[in-house]
């Protein structure tokens, strides 16, 4: 009878074991997986660029790439369903540009295009609580049907540190939303653009300033570099800001939303802090 090979295979032994393993997970790189279930890209996007555990990293970018992936099939599937609306004359412009074999092929391919985005969601929900369990164990599993998104791409779209990208966006993008919705006209393309754009500002370009100031005034900055910002202050003063204005409204108004109000000073008040921060660091970096 062959004698059995009893020495390890490569995959055996680059699997961590007892301690070793319990040192190698973290806690980010378990709850990933679950924190962005219901946040999607901006959840994982945010673990993912304020992980220093690699751990958490590759756990982060598993759960960024099948994301990624599902915002794709949402964009694609909801960008030819408005499409296929105005195209046909039923939207808002009402003039169909469609001829007749183009609209038969589109509405067939937007059924099905929508049932593959309801059942990603499903799957989301699934896939996101299996590589959580599987994360527990040590592993950082890949979501089947990803794309692998943020390993082929991302060096394309990485941004150095001395450049506050994030910062930049929200403070460009903040007084077009604002202007369209409070200033805008009631048209229904106009009421549109600026629900989406606000939605865009709080669910995106809001949270990842916030990250993107601790991530370029405190984390990522040298020790001995010329500028050394309060992040605190800069993060801190529109935090209490917002909740003073929550308050004052309440107080002194008769607004059916405080919050609202709250939030949208908050706002306002992060816009501030943030043209603060890049013209200190712009003059800065000239002197």
């Amino acid at each position: 009878m062959p004698r059995q090979n009893s020495q390890p295979t490569p995959t055996d032994e680059a699997a961590p074991r007892g301690p070793q393993l319990l040192a190698s997970r973290s806690v980010a790189g378990i709850l990933v997986h679950f924190i962005a279930i219901p946040t999607g890209v901006v959840g994982a996007g945010l673990v993912y660029l304020l992980a220093r555990n690699e751990f958490t990293k590759q756990n982060a970018r598993n759960a960024l790439d099948w994301h990624l992936t599902v915002l794709g099939l949402t964009v694609v599937t909801f960008g030819l369903l408005v499409s296929y609306t105005e195209g046909t004359g039923q939207g808002v412009a009402d003039i169909a540009v469609f001829s007749p074999p183009l609209s038969t092929g589109i509405g067939l391919l937007v059924p099905l295009l929508l049932t593959g985005w309801g059942g990603a969601l499903v799957l989301t929900v699934g896939l996101g609580l299996i590589a959580m369990g599987k994360a527990t164990f040590g592993s950082a599993w890949r979501y089947p049907f990803s794309l692998p998104l943020v390993e082929r791409y991302g060096e394309f779209v990485a941004v150095d540190n001395t450049w506050p990208l994030s910062i930049g966006a929200y403070v460009a993008s903040l007084p077009v939303v604002f202007s369209a919705v409070f200033l805008g006209s009631d048209e229904a393309a106009v009421f549109v653009v600026s629900t989406v754009g606000l939605i865009v500002v709080l669910a995106v370009l809001t949270p990842l300033t916030v990250a993107g100031l601790y991530l370029h005034g405190d984390r990522d900055r040298p020790q001995d570099a010329a500028w050394q910002p309060s992040v605190v202050a800069h993060l801190g003063v529109p935090g209490v800001v917002g909740l003073l204005g929550y308050a004052g409204s309440r107080a002194f108004t008769d607004s059916l939303y405080p919050f609202g109000d709250g939030l949208y000073v908050f706002l306002a008040a992060l816009w501030v802090s943030a043209v603060v921060y890049l013209a200190r660091w712009w003059t800065t970096a000239a002197e």
